[in-house]
């Protein structure tokens, strides 16, 4: 995408200028062909989206997964020491300290997942304005392009 940008800032500087107003001609054509390619681009952009969203939600898997192992685990041992009341209680105090970290755990990797996902969202949303801005500001200058081409050659 960011070569995109620079290839519309390429042709932006090589437009021709007008000698008053700041305003350029552009190559129509380029111009078109660059925003096509731009739209092109967007949905590896998407893409990249998705596949962060498919990364959190693996690591969400991932996470639960080692809660129901852990939890397995406890009552593993608990079952083995029912035979002894006070190491019973013990057991299911432990069984639940050990699924409350697994919980905490799992929210806390569900936060980071879903911080990282947003951040990426968020840094995709800017680079998507900056963008549109750059187009819109490239058709705005076409539009107020004047209808005679005379008017913009320089000659009097």
């Amino acid at each position: 995408m960011e070569a995109l940008i620079d290839e519309l800032e390429k042709l932006l500087n090589g437009a021709m200028r007008m000698p008053v107003g700041g305003k350029v001609l552009v190559d129509e054509s380029a111009l078109r062909s660059l925003c096509q390619e731009m739209r092109a681009a967007l949905p590896d952009e998407l893409r990249i989206g998705q596949r962060i969203s498919g990364e959190r939600d693996r690591i969400l898997s991932e996470a639960r997964a080692q809660a129901r192992r852990i939890l397995e685990e406890s009552q593993a041992q608990l079952n083995s020491k029912l035979d002894e009341q006070g190491v019973v209680q013990a057991a299911r105090q432990r069984a639940r300290d050990i699924q409350t970290d697994a919980e905490k755990t799992a929210a806390a990797l569900r936060a980071e997942a879903d911080q990282y996902v947003l951040n990426q969202f968020n840094t995709l949303e800017s680079r998507l304005i900056r963008v549109l801005r750059e187009v819109q500001a490239g058709q705005r200058s076409l539009t107020q392009a004047p209808a005679d081409p005379k008017e913009g050659s320089g000659r009097s």
